[in-house]
């Protein structure tokens, strides 16, 4: 047995603690560099080195044989597989506290044409979705290094999407994973460039994390935070302005931002979650759409930069402080921001279904962070993909309903699911069930409107 990965600096069963040290038993080797780089010289000598480095250029067309293993995923083909991009952090003025991407390597970068070659393969197996992912700040990779950071290069990232969808033609899901916001205030013309390219090739729905992380400015300060709050506003903005059109009519936008909130930082105090709530209370407030937002407590590993930083100013913050926020969030800032996603009449397109709970089941998209839909049907199995029209929004999920329904077959419980048709509209249309015009319909409804809004519904009113 082999122990490799991030588990070796430590663990915790949830955030907000310090992590453990690992003691481990029953192990055979340990890999504290790439485990990949040991076993390769495990396999060529006999022997065991734990700290081999590697970089990806004797990856280059290696990863493409291991395509095959993703017929053993239980979901094949439905399956979303993620393409390494980068790794390292490419800031040019250090690293957040609590971060430990590229603490021991420096920032690096896989070629556009690996990536297609491993994407092409997987094409041919019948792998429609993909996701660039542990790239740490997709505006950087192929761009400039420069003093203040890595200037982002347009051209350079449209030939490595480009490259993708002549591997892929016809790839369901090409979605992407971090940006990093400090590039955007950095460099905003070529960001914004950048922006337009990945709203453009990607598909509908792809969304950039940004790494907010705590809008205090002296949370910011002391921790080495990536931007201020009014730079994370403006970032928000220019993603919402490059990518938050919709290929079509009644689909997901192309591009929006995500956002993630960190607690447990150093210098920390209730108010800081007031300099969060300002934040998202400005977002509300422009009309700027947010495709989600993760908050987490800061995971602390021995020997790491908070772990010092904590020592000389510890959190403050109270329990209650932290749940009154999250819980604000919750239930004020993310129904909002669903709506503006995903309003009622929104389409989405193959919905796989997962679990049920009475006449919901619920279910997701193949894609980057994909909303959690719960769809009103007695009926639909676990397991198949259908496509759905958004009803209604709660903390963190959709409602809706299978498209199309068929008006002569759906039941009440789908019927009342649909804005406008309460209990008594329901029980009107089944009464009546066959139609053969559009006053039938209208007289049983007893509003031209709701009628006229059916049709985005249902097959037989087309």
């Amino acid at each position: 047995m082999v122990l490799a990965g991030p588990v070796l600096a430590g663990y915790s069963l949830r955030g907000g603690t310090r992590a453990v040290k690992i003691v481990p038993e029953g192990v055979d080797f340990i890999a504290t560099g790439d485990p990949e780089a040991s076993l390769d010289y495990y396999l060529r000598h006999g022997e065991w080195r734990e700290d081999l480095r590697r970089n990806y250029k004797p990856l280059d067309g290696v990863s493409a044989l291991g395509a095959e293993i993703a017929r053993q995923h239980p979901n094949f083909p439905d399956v979303i597989a993620e393409m390494e991009l980068s790794r390292g952090c490419d800031r040019a003025d250090g690293r957040c506290s609590f971060c430990t991407e590229g603490a021991d390597a420096a920032y690096e970068e896989r070629g556009a044409e690996d990536v297609a070659s491993e994407i092409r393969a997987l094409a041919a197996l019948g792998v429609s979705a993909f996701r660039l992912g542990r790239c740490a700040n997709i505006l950087a990779w192929g761009g400039e290094r420069t003093t203040a950071g890595i200037r982002p290069n347009t051209e350079r990232l449209r030939e490595l999407y480009t490259a993708i969808r002549e591997a892929a033609p016809s790839l369901e899901v090409l979605h992407t994973d971090n940006c990093n916001p400090l590039t955007i205030t950095l460099f905003p013309e070529e960001s914004r460039a950048c922006l337009e390219v990945i709203a453009r090739l990607g598909t509908e729905g792809d969304g950039l994390s940004l790494g907010v992380e705590c809008a205090d400015p002296d949370v910011r300060a002391r921790n080495n935070l990536k931007v201020s709050m009014d730079e994370a506003v403006r970032a928000v903005a220019m993603i919402n302005d490059a990518g938050g059109f919709r290929k079509r009519s009644r689909g997901l936008p192309s591009l929006l931002p995500g956002l993630n909130f960190v607690a447990g930082l150093a210098g920390e105090t209730k108010d800081s979650f007031t300099w969060n709530r300002v934040l998202l209370e400005t977002l509300l407030e422009k009309g700027l759409a947010v495709r989600r937002i993760n908050i987490r407590r800061a995971m602390v590993f021995p020997g790491s930069r908070l772990e010092a930083l904590l020592a000389d100013a510890p959190s403050r913050a109270k329990e209650r402080a932290y749940r009154r926020w999250k819980e604000w969030v919750r239930d004020e800032v993310d129904p909002v921001m669903l709506e503006r996603v995903a309003p009622s009449g929104t389409l989405l397109r193959g919905v796989i279904t997962e679990d049920r709970s009475g006449n919901i089941i619920f279910g997701r998209q193949l894609g980057s962070y994909p909303p959690l839909v719960g769809i009103v049907s007695p009926t639909l199995a676990s397991g198949v993909r259908t496509d759905v029209t958004v009803t209604g929004h709660g903390p963190r999920s959709l409602t809706g309903v299978a498209h199309p329904l068929s008006l002569d077959a759906c039941t009440r419980t789908e019927l009342m699911a649909i804005p406008g048709i309460g209990k008594a509209r329901a029980e009107r249309l089944i009464a009546a069930r066959l139609y053969g015009s559009d006053e039938d319909l209208i007289k049983a409804l007893d509003d031209p409107m709701i009628a006229e809004r059916l049709k985005e519904y249902f097959i037989d009113l087309r």
